[in-house]
């Protein structure tokens, strides 16, 4: 599965860094792992990251950033407290945030209840006595994750999200931990790129998908980047489908993850990329390709689309016409046709099938 959730009832220190390990992370009350999202009406894909703590030493930047606001402001790291001035804090950074955020901290950092399984701590950054940034961090028993950081939007200017962050990566050397989880990078989207600031390209580790293991960010390429793999791999099959004359578009499918959502009985398409055959047949999509990045392989399908979800997306996301890049219904899949490795076998059979449903003379579409 491209993302996966799991709603422990509690988690121990020595659970949660085995989740980190592994490339998971907190959200809420949860713990989640995913490889795509979508962003602004693009895919893209999440590449989880770390910094070992063992011997790590700040660079001249950060220590620059430390210094200054060490001076000028007062900081304060204890257990993590929901207050109202923390909400008020939240509420006046959400108006300045560029994106969604939820509608509460409480609702962000603890599904809107009032317990935390989570061994939660805080940095707090006061001028005088008005706070003016916190963030939010777990303790495993050997890592620490950054979960929330939020600042007063007047105090721009001093950096205080990295400084937060510089604060808790302190924490974590002071007290003999091993790893710092900052969450995700997205490349081509640079809003996540102020997590790269913590370390150099040779201190800084990545999580590499195909291998399962943690590898210095300096040999970071493009080949590690799932949706990269996804999208070349099915313009290459959509290309060899138009060659022949197949009816074919290329779509987007926000709802891939329904599968997490334990729906009993069914089986939904799990990617978020694929190319709907026969398009001048079917308007909705019936006959899917897909590419399995976990086995190597594409899948070609047959689906059925159900229930409606165009209400919980954008109307720019709508599917109306051939000029639509997403497909807003959840697709059941119905039965496999075929696995295979080569592009030419897919198209062969796609042939043989194109024959027999005897398809009129229509537009050929790729996106």
């Amino acid at each position: 599965m491209f993302n996966e959730k799991h709603f422990p009832d509690s988690i121990s220190g020595g659970e949660l860094d085995d989740y980190l390990a592994r490339g998971w992370y907190r959200m809420g009350l949860s713990v989640f792992t995913c490889h795509f999202l979508f962003f602004e009406e693009s895919l893209y894909s999440p590449i989880w990251l770390r910094l070992p703590l063992e011997g790590y030493q700040f660079r001249g930047s950060a220590r620059k950033n430390l210094q200054q606001n060490r001076l000028r402001f007062r900081t304060v790291v204890k257990h993590g407290l929901m207050d109202e001035e923390k909400e008020e804090l939240y509420q006046r950074y959400k108006l300045s945030f560029k994106g969604m955020l939820s509608a509460t901290l409480r609702d962000s950092l603890l599904d809107g209840q009032y317990h935390n399984i989570f061994d939660t701590f805080e940095v707090c950054v006061y001028d005088d006595k008005k706070l003016v940034a916190f963030s939010f961090f777990d303790l495993g028993d050997t890592s620490l994750a950054s979960i929330k950081g939020v600042y007063d939007p007047e105090y721009a200017a001093h950096s205080l999200g990295i400084y937060t962050m510089l604060e808790e990566i302190q924490f974590g050397k002071d007290l003999g931990f091993q790893f710092y989880y900052p969450g995700y990078m997205v490349p081509g989207y640079p809003r996540f790129d102020y997590k790269l600031r913590m370390g150099n390209k040779q201190q800084v580790q990545f999580f590499d998908l195909r291998s399962q293991a943690w590898m210095q960010l300096e040999h970071f390429a493009g080949e590690h980047v799932p949706v990269g793999v996804l999208s070349s791999k099915l313009n290459q099959m959509g290309q060899a489908l138009v060659r022949e004359g197949l009816s074919a578009q290329m779509l987007y499918y926000p709802a891939y993850e329904a599968n997490a959502f334990q729906f009993e009985n069914e089986r939904f398409l799990e990617s978020p990329l694929f190319v709907s055959l026969f398009t001048n047949v079917f308007p909705r999509p019936r006959f899917i390709i897909y590419y399995d990045i976990w086995k190597g392989k594409y899948v070609f399908t047959h689906c059925l689309p159900i229930e409606d979800l165009g209400l919980y997306f954008e109307y720019t996301m709508q599917f109306d016409t051939h000029d639509a890049k997403h497909f807003l219904d959840f697709i059941l899949k119905k039965s496999l046709i075929i696995e295979a490795t080569q592009v030419g076998t897919v198209v062969k059979l796609a042939l043989g099938i194109a024959k027999l449903i005897k398809p009129p003379g229509g537009p050929i579409i790729l996106k």
